[in-house]
């Protein structure tokens, strides 16, 4: 028996079919390919953290805060203040820079302002975590929304602690409070008020990641909301003295009814949105409150006074 051999209409056809997957998959491979592309950027730049600031302020209150009291009856007194670090999971970041500095001028704590991390991935953390520890002081971090990408709350708390807490440096009240989504639940407002009504201290300061005045003329600002409204009513009402703040990546100082509102510029090596890389350089003197831009590149700069 003869074996079948394809006839010409049969090749054709085979040609044909050939033809027309090889170009479904060419036609298909760009899509496929940006559909991988999309992904691989929707995990670096959006919130992924299900988690909300009353499951966050829950969590926190059940930790044992690490951040202990400073400076026990202190009235002359330093610290620094750094927004937006954004470490990378590799590098120092301006960390050399600020423990020089701290050194030379014998600031006795630094405070972080939140968005510590880039993408919120936990090497990140752990290298804020190691930088941290090497500086020659004691450090105080807030939570900021990088710190929320990548579900990065769970690496939050198991290397740094709660989210909301307080400590007592010097003659002053310190309120780290949770502003990284852009809300602060009821559980943790109940906890402000009873911080500020219960405060002791001469001074009083409240860290906050979104600032509540000064993120650039309300683009960064915490939203308009009645949380909001709230904050303000009892920041006013305890008299706070100052309310650092973070974010916004430039220098912006607002008083509003005798609270002053702070708004410090990037601290990140790599990220810088406005103004110049810079920290804060508080000194404290009985009542009386200096704040200083410190630009990383050079000596103190802008020197301002602000009696409280």
């Amino acid at each position: 028996m003869k074996p079948h051999l394809p006839s010409p209409v049969d090749k054709t056809k085979r040609s044909v079919s050939f033809l027309k997957k090889l170009i479904f998959i060419l036609v298909l491979t760009p899509f496929i390919l940006f559909g991988v592309y999309l992904a691989i950027v929707s995990r670096s730049i959006i919130n992924t953290d299900p988690i909300t600031v009353d499951q966050r302020f829950a969590l926190s209150s059940s930790l044992k805060s690490p951040y202990a009291d400073i400076l026990k009856g202190a009235f002359e007194y330093s610290f620094v203040f750094c927004g937006d670090p954004h470490m990378h999971a590799e590098g120092d970041g301006n960390f050399p820079q600020l423990d020089e500095f701290i050194r030379a001028n014998r600031a006795n704590f630094a405070i972080f302002g939140g968005d510590l991390t880039f993408l919120g991935e936990e090497p990140e953390y752990k290298n804020f975590v190691k930088h941290a520890k090497a500086l020659t002081v004691s450090a105080y971090p807030a939570i900021g929304t990088h710190e929320l990408y990548n579900n990065g709350w769970e690496y939050y708390w198991r290397n740094l602690g709660p989210s909301s807490y307080a400590f007592n440096g010097g003659n002053a009240r310190f309120i780290v409070i949770d502003t990284a989504s852009g809300a602060i639940g009821t559980k943790q407002m109940e906890w402000i008020h009873k911080e500020l009504r219960e405060n002791k201290q001469p001074l009083l300061f409240v860290i906050s990641h979104e600032p509540i005045y000064g993120g650039s003329h309300g683009i960064y600002d915490f939203p308009k909301t009645a949380e909001r409204t709230e904050l303000i009513a009892m920041f006013e009402k305890y008299k706070v003295n100052y309310v650092l703040e973070g974010h916004y990546h430039g220098y912006v100082e607002v008083t509003v009814n005798g609270v002053h509102y702070i708004t410090s510029g990037s601290f990140s090596d790599g990220l810088l949105d406005s103004g110049i890389r810079h920290f804060l350089y508080l000194r404290v003197f009985g009542p009386n409150v200096t704040v200083q831009q410190v630009p990383l590149t050079g000596a103190p700069v802008a020197y301002n006074t602000g009696n409280v």
